[in-house]
């Protein structure tokens, strides 16, 4: 049955198939790989000069810093534009998120620049330049495994007459759940979203646990071998991190800048003085 879903993908026709923008070529995320490695020495040379006076909290850096951290939250509207239906265009968004994590780690860089670097906040800036690092080399090096993962060819897969058996009843199952999930998605092409999640909560995680054993059965992840399998999850980890990071860091420059300015003059905008001294 499994054979059968993928031949008839193999053979639909290149007019049945949605269009699908072009995607963000290697070369042009290896010149941006360059342009990323050349913001971060002027970076560092910016913050050993004492070029901006170490003082990020000025008029226009803080502007700068609040322009670049919008930026930076397009991977999360990505994401979850990704896990819903309102992507109509997967492709377009990763290009976006490519995009503007790049722009925003230049108006960031700025900020940092006249910071310190050894710092809660540097170490926000070590977490940025991880997550761009690791996701253009993974994008552009593990590609070709990517390709081979979700290839459709049968040597793809390690199925066995066991396994057919056993891949026939979870396909069976997936398809009687997904009449109640969404009657009128295909099987061979669903996959649950935000919008299932709400919806039908249960109906998706049972959905998403047969998923997975279908996904263990046809041995996907250990063809992808470990490195592919790890990589998306620690970039998921570590945005999660950077973007709670962000967060804090926002809010107590805001509203803990006594804390924050540690007996100092609060030069910066704020709306409260929270945790300085009385």
């Amino acid at each position: 049955m499994a054979s059968t879903r993928r031949m008839e993908l193999e053979n639909m026709s290149h007019d049945d198939r949605p269009a699908i923008p072009p995607r963000i070529s290697h070369r042009r995320l290896l010149q941006g790989l360059a342009g990323i490695t050349l913001v971060l020495v002027l970076t560092v040379t910016l913050q050993v000069t004492d070029f901006l006076g170490k003082r990020p909290g000025l008029p226009w850096l803080q502007l700068v810093a609040m322009i670049g951290s919008l930026l930076l939250m397009t991977p999360l509207l990505f994401s979850l534009t990704k896990r819903s239906s309102l992507s109509a265009s997967p492709p377009f968004w990763f290009a976006a998120h490519v995009l503007a994590s790049m722009a925003g780690f230049v108006f960031v860089s700025l900020h940092v620049a006249a910071g310190r670097l050894l710092s809660m906040p540097g170490v926000l800036y070590v977490l940025l330049l991880f997550l761009i690092y690791q996701g253009i080399v993974a994008r552009v090096f593990l590609s070709r495994q990517f390709s081979h993962q979700f290839g459709s060819r049968e040597t793809s897969f390690t199925l066995t007459t066991t396994t057919r058996h056993e891949l026939a009843g979870i396909i069976a199952a997936k398809t009687h759940l997904l009449k109640r999930l969404d009657p009128q998605a295909d099987e061979a092409l669903f996959s649950p979203n935000l919008k299932h999640a709400v919806a039908h909560p249960l109906l998706t995680l049972s959905y998403a646990r047969l998923a997975a054993r279908e996904s263990r059965l046809v041995g996907a992840r250990r063809q992808a071998g470990r490195a592919l399998s790890l990589w998306r999850r620690l970039h998921i980890l570590v945005a999660l991190l950077f973007v709670f990071g962000i967060i804090v860091h926002v809010l107590t420059v805001t509203f803990f800048a006594g804390y924050v300015a540690g007996g100092d003059a609060v030069y910066w905008w704020h709306l409260a003085t929270w945790g300085g001294e009385t």
